[in-house]
């Protein structure tokens, strides 16, 4: 298990969505395009510290202020073996 520390960031570009902010902050800290968008409710969490954030609409507006929480993510799953493979 790997823990994603809590941080705040500033939105800083068009067209940036609540998920991509998070799955970039997950990526650049994972370094794992998969595992980074494997976090099961991440942005759930995100959405519950930030109060009024789901009123800003799907796509956030530039200087919106997100705060992350700190997030631990899921051991990997065990590898499925399959017989006829």
């Amino acid at each position: 298990m790997t823990k994603l520390p809590a941080t705040t960031i500033k939105v800083n570009k068009e067209d940036a969505s609540l998920d991509l902010v998070c799955f970039e902050f997950a990526y650049a800290r994972l370094g794992d395009r998969k595992q980074a968008g494997l976090l099961y409710g991440y942005v759930e969490a995100t959405l519950a510290i930030n109060p009024g954030l789901a009123a800003l609409g799907s796509v956030l507006p530039i200087g919106t202020v997100v705060h992350l929480p700190e997030f631990e993510t899921a051991a990997k799953p065990a590898e499925t073996v399959r017989l006829w493979d």
